[in-house]
């Protein structure tokens, strides 16, 4: 059910984009409403994740339409998971009431099989620290979780649109635009003022990955850029994933070279390096 559920959410949603890049939201309403209707029944069993991600892509496809912009649907991006997250707060309660039931029996599992593993002869210690570490799980907590999830997911479906468009009009032209993606400098302003003031505050610092997400998609976007710029092979791309997978310092890293992309422009100094050579 839970495959069910992704798979709606995930290329339901992907087609209804598809129509709104090729032809416009006025000519994907049929589209739109066909796959409405089982995201509805599944929002009423209880499931809102394929209508909600079926509303934001269709919006974020709209934008991506008539912009042609993918730095600007990233911009937008975390302010339209913001609202969803402050909409879901204020209408959903006793469904984010049960969610953070299930959530909190979790976490406390989790805390069990920790004591379980110190009984056997971990470090006590380490195990307290780790407890002792582990922030309360609030609603606004888990939200934050949630809208994470809604993000990268809404993302795939416009992915996944763009890239079926890609194929059938333009071969290689998702693949084009995506080692292009740049942020400008406005653009990693905003995003950057949304990351830092949601850091610092309290009980929303989850939310503060709303504005690091987009900037953390431009910089994989970078790294594929520079990797076909310079002709290097696949595992070039294998060692960042994995790089990228394994240390906590590849996040702000990342982060931290795409700002200065922003006003330095890799790509184009690679790509003129490599004319020049």
């Amino acid at each position: 059910m839970t495959v069910l559920t992704f798979l709606l959410a995930w290329l339901g949603s992907a087609a209804v984009a598809l129509v709104i890049l090729r032809n416009g939201f006025t000519a994907a309403t049929g589209t739109f409403m066909l796959v409405l209707l089982p995201v509805s029944i599944a929002a009423y069993a209880g499931n809102v994740v394929p209508l909600s991600t079926l509303l934001c892509s269709s919006l974020l496809a709209s934008v991506l339409r008539n912009t042609r912009s993918w730095p600007i649907v990233l911009t937008i991006l975390p302010f339209v998971i913001g609202l969803w997250a402050i909409t879901f707060l204020a209408f959903g309660r006793e469904y984010l009431d049960q969610l953070l039931v299930i959530g909190q029996q979790g976490v406390d599992l989790f805390k069990e099989q920790l004591e379980i593993a110190a009984a056997k002869g971990e470090s006590q210690e380490a195990v307290e620290q780790i407890i002792a570490q582990m922030p309360p799980l609030t609603l606004e907590h888990m939200l934050g979780r949630l809208g994470i999830a809604q993000l990268l997911l809404t993302l795939m479906a416009l992915f996944t649109a763009r890239w079926w468009q890609a194929v059938k009009y333009n071969p290689g032209g998702f693949q084009k635009e995506f080692h292009q993606l740049r942020l400008q400098r406005v653009s990693v302003l905003v995003l950057v003022a949304g990351l830092v003031l949601l850091s610092n505050y309290s009980g929303y610092e989850q939310w503060a990955w709303f504005f690091a997400m987009p900037i953390i998609i431009a910089g994989i976007a970078l790294v594929h850029g520079l990797v076909e710029i310079k002709k290097l092979g696949s595992q070039w791309l294998v060692f960042f994933y994995v790089f990228f997978t394994v240390f906590a310092l590849a996040v702000p890293l990342l982060m931290m070279v795409v700002i200065a992309d922003s006003a330095l422009d890799f790509r184009a100094r690679v790509a003129r390096d490599q004319t020049n050579d």
